[in-house]
Formats: C-alpha cells, sequence, structure tokens
C-alpha cells in the first residue's frame, strides 16, 4: 500500500463527508456529531481529507479567517490502523504545503494535557506548548495550548 497518498481539499457537499464523519466518530477521542459538521461556518473552516488508493484515511479540519495569518487547527485524524508507519508525517508535510497558497503563517491548537501520543506528534511536527488550560475540556481535563510558526 502506498502510505504517501494524496491530499484533497473538501467541502461538506463532497461525497465523502459521510466518511470523515465516520472516521471522527470512530477513531477521534471527541468526536463531533453531523449536526455539529453541518453547523461549521463553511467560509471559516478548510476540511482536507488523507486519501490511499481512493480510500479516505485521514484528515486535518482548521479554522482559518480569509486574510489572517493564523489558523486553528480543530481535528487531525488518521485511521489507527495507520499510525506509527510514517502515513501521518507524510499527511502532515502535504497539509503544511497547502497552506502557503492561503497565506497562513502560524497555526495553534489545543490538546488534552494527558494525551501524550498527540502532544508527542505535535512535538515532533516544531509546535510549542505555550500554556495549560486548567478545565479547558467539558469533562474538566485540562488542555495544553500549542502554537507553530511557518
Amino acid at each position: 500500500m502506498n502510505i504517501t497518498g494524496s491530499l484533497k481539499r473538501l467541502s461538506l457537499s463532497d461525497f465523502v463527508i459521510r466518511d470523515i464523519i465516520e472516521l471522527d466518530q470512530k477513531e477521534f477521542p471527541r468526536p463531533w456529531s453531523y449536526q455539529d459538521w453541518q453547523n461549521l461556518n463553511w467560509s471559516h473552516h478548510c476540511l482536507f481529507g488523507w486519501f490511499i488508493e481512493s480510500e479516505i484515511v485521514g484528515f486535518v479540519l482548521i479554522g482559518h479567517v480569509n486574510g489572517d495569518d493564523a489558523s486553528h487547527l480543530l481535528k487531525i485524524c488518521l485511521k489507527s490502523g495507520l499510525r506509527g508507519s510514517g502515513t501521518s508525517q507524510f499527511m502532515w508535510e502535504s497539509f503544511l504545503n497547502t497552506l502557503k497558497p492561503l497565506g497562513i503563517g502560524s497555526i495553534f491548537l489545543e490538546v488534552e494535557a494527558d494525551n501524550s501520543r498527540a502532544i508527542g506528534f505535535y512535538t515532533k511536527v516544531q509546535f510549542k506548548q505555550i500554556r495549560v488550560v486548567p478545565s479547558f475540556y467539558s469533562d474538566g481535563k485540562d488542555g495544553i495550548m500549542m502554537l507553530l510558526v511557518l
């Protein structure tokens, strides 16, 4: 299998959105409902799907307002069977290359303080911890804010 895959910008109307939502429900620690996805203001969000042999196996969702040089990483998700294979690195590098034409110079995110796997990935791709936000999540878990300057 070609683990490098290809990245494609998607919209809610694309035929793969149900696959994205299913992937989110199955693989993401805090999945969104279908209604959550429907309620996004798509003029301020960018969704990218990662395809291997025409199958959607991952995605990246950012919040971004045209003209702003900062974006907010809302979700990055990859099928669990591909984690540790190098696929996430290929997906991330492809995603970063799509940001240049959008004029994005920085990305910030929040991650659960106890999600060591995600924190390890973000650190590996050069995110820096800004601060810990106590009780950031609805269940009382702390969040870590991180920033990547491109």
